[in-house]
């Protein structure tokens, strides 16, 4: 027999008649009357409507940073370059170069590698003004108006090629140079290690020393001109094999010692000059020995540069005199200073010091001749002659080339402009580059970090946990605030208030408008949660990535209370990580009600206080949010220096790397099925007393929420 219950009820056309429902799809009876009529649907449609009112509160910002040790910081870096040595070059240039440092315990992010490869990548191969001092203006103004002197002197030699100067070596790097505030890379070679001077003394010694050592005039013989005329044609026939070599993909010829001597000497008029001279391995076909035309052509241009000589004075030519009563004005400025200081007036304090720089300065531009270590000043010069430098001849044309040249050459690049670079060695060094621009990218974009949940109390206010939004109080000004659903999409927010002891905060939406989109916000209720009470919520659990949220249902399971806190009611529900700010909510009075709001799920701690605080240690050394990510690399590197403790052999780290996975998941995977809720009476009272001191905007929507709770 079917049990029935007969319901009668008195319609306003209709005669008083019996309503005979089926028990089994009848549902709970409410105080004022039935919420549903069918047991296997707990919310029904009216109670769906709770999912547009709950919102996932999300924190953006920049995501934590990956750390890498020393040695990988270094490799990573130094694989997006092919050169090493003038990577090496410019970092020695670099006051605050980041990866000098001694401690191999050291970490640096993927942060720290993109701006030193941007700095590095960017860094000019010689500075055109000076930094900002006492005499930058004065030599700023002199740069200009040299610059302007090539500049007219080129104009006019374009409107009459015939009629250009030719200038020797000496006066046209000089007047390179002169354009230039800064040091060239390859840097002057100072007297006695000198790098920098606390007084004018030093460097007026140094001065004395390179007197010493230098030859009075750079004067180059007819006959030795000649000679190398001469023999052009074998140094032309070594350009032309490296330009082919250049183009070639295929293999290259190889030379033995001995035949790579025989043709370096053929370039050169004293036989015995560079009969010593040794050839390192190519980094490309291998070492000795055996080696290509790209060693013997950088040899080639090597050699030349050891030619240069330190000379007081040029020839006679065009230029010589205005350079020679130049450099007589430097040596007679530096000896002015050098008595002054033993008259005891120096212009500086004691303790000031002369940079590498301004020792440099000061001294180069006593003589007219260059270090063999210097750089070529006419790297792009087309050369006819196939003689070294010191014995070409130079027009406005080569200058204002070179000009061009260094103002806008780097003082590193990827790969070398010239030489022996395949295309397997270009092709890693764009990968190494893309990897570190696809992660640096990664790191710093503002996205979604951290989340929680929260639901809309009125139209300008949400109210979620304080612990959701604990990472944006600790620090403003790197985070904001946002919360979303599938119905209202996505909105910033600020936070109205905050409760350390109940972990309630309030947020403010200046932006929300429920009218428009038809969101009822939930009402908050005071009725108490007694045990047995069924109870059901919504939220955004960490596994969950959809923009609705998702139920739940429990029971009441008792009370817990805190020392210095207040009490909470305790569910058996399976809320999770992500589920915190959400409401949980009940059927009152015929409505779906908040009476209480998600705090925390239990969990038990297996690791000791101090094995906890070890694992934290090393979680914020690596700099990772959690240790799924970590290499077992990293924890080898650092176990050590952050836990104190030796870390097991590699047949072990596995293990070891296992088990911080593991304390991990338990933070998020609890053994425990319950969760602790504060009352709605507690969340009601959160509001009460921040309304009696709220002076902002809406203010009557706080008093609207009050009213309803009642």
């Amino acid at each position: 027999m079917t049990a029935t219950i007969v319901l009668r009820t008195n319609l306003a056309n209709f005669k008083t008649r019996s309503l005979v429902i089926p028990a089994k799809v009848f549902s709970t009876i409410s105080d004022t009357g039935f919420r549903n009529v069918d047991n296997s649907d707990l919310l029904g449609n009216e109670g769906r409507k709770v999912l547009d009112a709950c919102v996932k509160v999300k924190i953006y910002g920049k995501p934590e940073i990956r750390s890498y040790d020393l040695k990988t910081t270094i490799s990573r870096f130094d694989d997006c370059y092919l050169d090493q040595e003038e990577l090496l070059t410019a970092q020695l240039q670099l006051h605050d170069w980041p990866f000098s440092s001694s401690d191999d315990a050291s970490t640096h992010n993927i942060v720290d590698i993109h701006n030193a490869l941007d700095k590095i990548d960017n860094m000019p191969y010689v500075e055109k003004y000076p930094k900002q001092g006492p005499s930058s203006e004065e030599i700023g103004k002199l740069i200009d108006k040299r610059r302007a002197d090539v500049e007219r002197e080129w104009r006019e030699a374009k409107a009459d090629p015939d009629r250009r100067q030719k200038y020797s070596w000496a006066v046209a790097q000089r007047r390179v140079r002169d354009c230039y505030a800064g040091s060239f890379p390859c840097r002057f070679k100072l007297a006695n290690g000198l790098k920098e001077a606390n007084s004018i003394k030093e460097i007026y010694e140094s001065l004395v020393d390179l007197d010493e050592r230098s030859q009075y005039t750079c004067s180059y013989q007819a006959e030795e001109r000649s000679q190398y005329e001469e023999i052009s044609e074998f140094r032309a026939d070594i350009e032309s094999k490296y330009y082919e070599a250049v183009a070639s993909t295929g293999p290259l010829h190889r030379y033995t010692i001995t035949e790579a001597n025989i043709i370096l000497n053929k370039c050169y008029h004293c036989l015995d000059l560079f009969s010593r001279k040794g050839f390192y391995g190519c980094n490309i076909c291998g070492i000795a020995p055996s080696v290509c035309i790209f060693q013997i052509h950088d040899a080639l241009f090597h050699c030349d540069m050891k030619m240069q000589k330190l000379y007081k004075y040029t020839e006679q030519g065009p230029g010589s005199v205005e350079l020679n009563r130049s450099i007589d004005a430097y040596r007679d400025k530096l000896k002015e200073e050098y008595e002054n200081f033993l008259k005891g007036d120096e212009s500086r304090p004691p303790a000031c010091k002369y940079s590498r720089c301004e020792v440099e300065r000061l001294l180069r531009y006593c003589f007219a001749g260059a270090s063999p270590n210097d750089v070529d000043l006419f790297p792009v010069k087309q050369d006819e002659s196939g003689m070294p430098r010191i014995y070409q001849t130079f027009d406005i044309f080569d200058i204002k080339t070179s000009l061009d040249y260094f103002d806008s050459k780097k003082i590193v690049e990827k790969y070398p402009e010239k030489g022996h670079v395949s295309d397997e060695m270009k092709r890693k060094i764009e990968e190494c580059r893309a990897s570190i621009d696809s992660e640096y990218k990664e790191a710093t974009a503002i996205k979604e970090i951290e989340h929680g949940s929260g639901f809309i109390i009125q139209d300008h206010f949400v109210l979620t946990n304080k612990h959701v939004i604990q990472t944006y109080l600790d620090d403003e000004d790197s985070y904001e605030i946002r919360f979303s659903n599938e119905s209202i999409g996505e909105l910033s927010c600020k936070v109205a208030h905050h409760d350390q002891c109940k972990d309630l905060a309030l947020l403010y939406c200046p932006d929300r408008n429920l009218h428009i989109s038809e969101i009822c916000p939930l009402q908050l209720s005071t009725q108490p949660l007694l045990p047995g009470k069924q109870i059901f919520s919504f939220g955004y659990p960490m596994s969950h990535t959809g923009k609705t949220a998702l139920f739940v249902t429990g029971n009441v399971s008792g009370c817990k209370e805190t020392y210095s806190g207040p009490s909470y009611t305790v569910l058996n529900c399976s809320l999770n990580h992500g589920n915190s700010g959400g409401p949980v909510l009940a059927w009152v009075d015929g409505q779906v009600r908040v009476v209480g709001i998600a705090t925390q799920k239990h969990f038990k701690n297996i690791l000791t206080l101090e094995e906890r605080m070890a694992v934290e240690n090393l979680r914020k050394s690596l700099q990772a949010k959690a240790i799924s990510d970590v290499e077992e690399g990293d924890v080898v590197a650092l176990s050590r220096h952050v836990l104190g403790q030796e870390i097991p052999r590699s047949c072990h780290v596995s293990l070891h790397l296992l088990t911080l996975k593991l304390y991990d998941a338990l933070e998020t995977h609890s053994q425990f099925n319950l969760s602790n809720a504060l009352p709605g009476h507690l969340v009601v009272e959160f509001i009460k007393n921040f309304n009696t001191k709220y002076k902002g905007e809406h203010k009557q929507e706080l008093v609207k929420v009050i009213e309803l709770s009642q």
